[in-house]
């Protein structure tokens, strides 16, 4: 938990759990060679809370501990976001100790969260719905909620509450009580009060059988995230990241939205899960064509392909161009090149050849339309049906362009896609594609 820390900062709020968090690691620092340093946050819900503040200050002066403070409006923050008190209290309070942590070059920030919490957490999680992955409750080592490039640690998973308390007690130290962790207003305090006492009158281990539980959900679930690392994308581009549809379709739930996730990280979209919509993807990846959303972030699936990125946004639409042959034409958001030269491939653009055999009236570009027909291979055939045959998806098919005369599509040139299908013929044109504004 601890190898190559060279600076931890503490969470803490003055209770039992985090003050024993900062007594144990300061005792620790020498052994370990780690410097501890602490942090607390106002979330200022109660009129008592900035003389908590000052309490907390106090005390680590008495340990020689450097405490950096914060403070914030929870109440309004939460009625201007429309979101629990209990969520925009956990959101704002990461959110302190991970810009903290940056400051001050933290390694790792470290909680008192106890075998107690764990055990409400993993039943939380059950009462409210969750696969292995929910059931594993809090890691020992994780991400920091919001800033996951950071690293949060709990060590005193090992410890419970009365143990946080006798230390506090030997120690001499008299801990800040929280009187809002009885409020039965709250989901978490309910469970604790109630809910976990019910059970306990069933079975007297019951946080044993809880934390028993998460620890063997974690053994479990590291397989699960194998599996989600070896599926690995084809390619990624800033429309998102595009995987094989079979080796997608072929992992479990678990695996399956670990992967989802992971990509969510690496564009910054907000990803949201739930068993619907879980549901709605394996029937889209069943039947290889569809799109389900989580959150910002969009899972596309196409021509035996799987785009896992942001929404991607409609072309700007044009109206129909005349090109100057040869010459340069400006269409819409396009600059278009016409020779009877071969042109050559530039970063950025798309090529395409023209045949002129049998075309009718003035060459054009403009956007695909639905019911388009191109003459592939002396017939004539649904562009829906080429493209599909081509296996183009159809996240890459809104961005193609359409070469024509006056009665049907002569070409196919895709822009940044960089993809052409050509007419037939050995009398051609030769175009080329390119943003006529700088991107």
């Amino acid at each position: 938990m601890f190898r190559r820390v060279g600076k931890v900062l503490v969470a803490l709020s003055g209770g039992p759990d985090s003050v024993t968090c900062l007594l144990l690691l300061r005792d620790l620092q020498e052994r370990l060679g780690f410097e501890v340093v602490a942090a607390h946050f106002d979330h200022q819900l109660r009129a008592e809370s900035a003389a908590e503040m000052e309490k907390v200050r106090a005390l680590c002066d008495r340990l020689g501990v450097h405490c950096l403070t914060g403070e914030g409006d929870v109440r309004s923050v939460a009625a201007q976001t429309r979101s629990g008190i209990e969520e925009t209290a956990r959101r704002m309070r990461y959110q302190f100790l991970a810009f903290i942590a940056g400051n001050e070059r933290a390694d790792c920030i470290a909680t008192g969260h106890t075998r107690d919490d764990q055990a409400e957490t993993v039943l939380m999680r059950i009462v409210r719905g969750t696969g292995v992955r929910g059931i594993r409750g809090m890691l020992p080592v994780a991400g920091v909620p919001g800033a996951e490039a950071q690293r949060l640690v709990r060590p005193l998973l090992v410890l419970t509450r009365e143990d946080t308390l006798a230390i506090c007690r030997e120690a001499g130290i008299e801990p800040i009580l929280d009187p809002s962790n009885d409020d039965l207003a709250f989901g978490r305090n309910r469970l604790r009060h109630e809910t976990l006492a019910t059970l306990r009158s069933a079975n007297p281990s019951i946080d044993d059988a809880l934390v028993g539980l998460a620890e063997s959900a974690r053994e479990v679930f590291a397989g699960v995230e194998r599996q989600s690392f070896a599926v690995q994308p084809l390619e990624r581009g800033p429309d998102g990241a595009i995987f094989d549809l079979t080796r997608v379709r072929d992992l479990p739930n678990e695996a399956l939205m670990l992967v989802v996730e992971r990509e969510a990280g690496f564009y910054s979209l907000p990803f949201e899960v739930n068993r619907t919509r879980v549901k709605n993807l394996r029937t889209v990846l069943g039947s290889g064509t569809g799109t389900v959303r989580f959150g910002q972030v969009w899972v596309d699936a196409s021509c035996g392909r799987v785009r896992i990125g942001p929404e991607l946004q409609p072309p700007e639409a044009f109206e129909p161009k005349v090109l100057n042959v040869p010459g340069t034409t400006i269409a819409g958001p396009w600059r278009v090149q016409v020779s009877t030269d071969p042109l050559a491939a530039e970063p950025g653009t798309g090529l395409a050849a023209v045949s002129l055999a049998g075309t009718k009236g003035a060459i054009r570009i403009r956007p695909l339309r639905p019911g388009d027909r191109i003459a592939l291979h002396g017939r004539d055939a649904a562009l829906k049906d080429v493209l599909a045959n081509a296996k183009v998806p159809r996240w890459q098919r809104e961005g193609l362009l359409a070469i024509t005369d006056s009665e049907r599509v002569l070409a196919l040139i895709g822009g940044p896609q960089k993809l052409a299908i050509r007419a037939e013929g050995d009398d051609a044109l030769f175009v080329r594609v390119s943003p006529a504004r700088p991107s």
